[in-house]
């Protein structure tokens, strides 16, 4: 059991691209999408959810925020890892892309796939968002000044907040 889930691990370590900005490089748990084209649409009605998240870190009194990320389909597999890569374009622009599902065969609970994306070596401030969801895209805002982050979307068929 544990072989499978290693080489699909292995697997998806050595098939990923990074972002062209070393000052975002992803956390552990961070899938990098894995062509520059997302390929066909998804189904109909699909869109990604997004909220933000901070967790304590291991120094005392420290936290880190996460960008979190679903999708809204259940998939055969509740493991199964949403592709997503953040790059930072500007001063105050990011590019978040969402290209797909990479499965864990491994597991057979039911539910959306998921990414998490460190946000800890982003400068406090507010971030226009430049969001693809396969071939589909919108514009939003992220507010690192607040306490949680606050998350934006023009298109909410595209991208939504996740509550």
């Amino acid at each position: 059991m544990r072989l499978p889930l290693l080489f699909v691990a292995s697997l998806a370590l050595f098939s990923c691209r990074k972002s062209d900005d070393p000052s975002l490089a992803p956390g552990a748990g961070t899938a990098l999408a894995l062509e520059d084209d997302c390929g066909a649409p998804g189904p109909s009605g699909y869109q990604v959810l997004l909220r933000t998240q901070q967790r304590a870190v291991q120094l005392p009194g420290t936290v880190e925020t996460f960008l979190l990320s679903k999708d809204n389909v259940f998939n055969t597999s509740g493991g199964d890892h949403l592709t997503a890569s953040l790059t930072r374009q500007d001063d105050d622009v990011l590019s978040l892309r969402y290209c797909g599902v990479m499965r864990d065969g491994a597991t057979t609970a039911p539910g959306p796939a998921q990414s998490a994306i460190s946000l800890q070596d982003l400068p406090v401030q507010v971030y226009r968002l430049h969001i693809t969801v396969r071939n589909r895209h919108t514009t939003g805002t992220l507010d690192l000044t607040t306490t949680p982050a606050r998350l934006s979307f023009a298109d909410t068929t595209v991208a939504a907040v996740w509550r």
